[in-house]
């Protein structure tokens, strides 16, 4: 067995040491001298963002008082399309009074104005129910300063009750497509109540817009979804009863952003709604570019073809191209191209003779809606709104 020896001054200075750093480590809890702190976190792209405020939503003020409507042609009893430029604010889509109030104002302004009969139809903007995904939000998600952040913290608020439906999302953005999967029924709900009970109130049926929703349905006159099935921006009619009405049109040249969640419409689906005094073709959108859809209307009867329509001031140039045989339409701008490329350029490979495109208004987070609303009689007679930030009714007689 060793001796374990230790010099006498080797324990003296080790005692030394020990009081000297007792006295270095109570000096360094002191408040005014810094001890840094390490953070063994990791940016990364993927990080959520951080949900502060939980605030409820302020309602947003209206910046007009009246609603202007023009008439092309006259009353001659053959019936009448009516384009209802509706213009929201993306708060507007908090509530569905708030949402529903926009979209009255217009029905009730055409009634006070007398334009309604049994031959009338009526056409709402593209999109004008997708922003109900926001539905019952708090501020968090609507102080974002665009609609891609406002997504990603729509995401994150509801992660878990997103996480079931990602086994079914396989586009680009399978968290946005998640969430839209998440809150379809919630948006099938309001759109269809709401438009249900305006066709029934005024009497009218009506072409309402369009919507994000996962493979959609009529079913005994109700709008019904598989929330596991292909998201389609989809067109929904209302007979003047307030029931769901076949066909329901499924968009089939989606933008290079909703591509991001959504699957195309088949091109050789039926597009042809039919009422009382009136069969019309329905392109939505950017379909309007695509000569191959009206070459599949050719021969048959048709009164009107009319565009529920969604625009930002970009227009993807790009994914329009190949259905436009004419570079010089890279040289217009974004109203010009929809009247000159779209529904008055193709029109007579049909039948129909009237041509009306609507555009949904507003400010949505950074963007502002672009398009310009319109109408053509007898292929010469042309009526556009005047204003890009007001709400306008359209009134075009056959």
């Amino acid at each position: 067995m060793h001796n374990f020896y230790v010099p006498p001054f080797k324990v003296l200075f080790f005692a030394v040491m020990l009081v000297f750093t007792g006295f270095s480590a109570r000096a360094l809890q002191q408040k005014d001298v810094p001890i840094p702190k390490f953070d063994f976190h990791i940016a990364s792209s993927t990080d959520e963002p951080v949900i502060e405020n939980e605030a409820e939503i302020e309602r947003p003020n209206l910046t007009w008082s009246k609603v202007q409507i023009q008439t092309n042609g006259a009353d001659r009893k053959y019936g009448n399309i009516i384009s209802m430029q509706v213009v929201l604010r993306v708060e507007d889509f908090a509530k569905t009074e708030w949402w529903n109030e926009r979209i009255e104002e217009l029905m009730l302004a055409g009634k006070t104005a007398n334009i309604y009969d049994r031959k009338t139809i009526i056409i709402f903007p593209e999109h004008i129910g997708t922003g109900l995904i926001f539905l019952d939000e708090k501020e968090a998600v609507f102080s974002n300063d665009n609609w891609k952040s406002a997504m990603e913290t729509f995401v994150s608020k509801h992660k878990a009750d997103i996480a079931p439906f990602l086994e079914f999302s396989s586009k680009p953005q399978a968290k946005w497509e998640a969430a839209f999967r998440f809150q379809s029924q919630k948006m099938a709900t309001a759109y269809q109540q709401t438009f249900a009970k305006l066709a029934r109130d005024y009497k009218v049926p009506i072409l309402a817009g369009s919507i994000i929703l996962p493979s959609p349905k009529v079913v005994r006159g109700e709008l019904v979804i598989d929330p596991k099935g292909p998201l389609y921006n989809v067109s929904v009619p209302f007979s003047a009863d307030g029931k769901v009405m076949d066909p329901l049109i499924r968009k089939t040249l989606i933008t290079q952003e909703e591509d991001l969640i959504l699957s195309a419409g088949e091109v050789n689906q039926d597009r042809t709604w039919i009422v009382p005094g009136w069969k019309v073709a329905v392109f939505i959108g950017t379909e309007v570019f695509n000569p191959l859809l009206y070459e599949k209307l050719r021969g048959r009867p048709l009164d009107g073809l009319v565009s529920p329509a969604f625009s930002f001031a970009n227009l993807d140039k790009e994914r329009i191209k190949p259905y436009i045989n004419d570079d010089s339409f890279l040289t217009f701008s974004d109203p010009d191209i929809w009247e000159k490329f779209g529904l008055t350029k193709n029109i007579k490979t049909t039948r129909a003779v009237e041509s009306v495109q609507v555009f949904l208004k507003g400010n949505f987070f950074e963007e502002k809606a672009a398009g310009r609303t319109y109408n053509v009689r007898d292929f010469i007679n042309y009526d556009a709104a005047t204003s890009e930030v007001e709400p306008q009714i359209l009134n075009l007689y056959f």
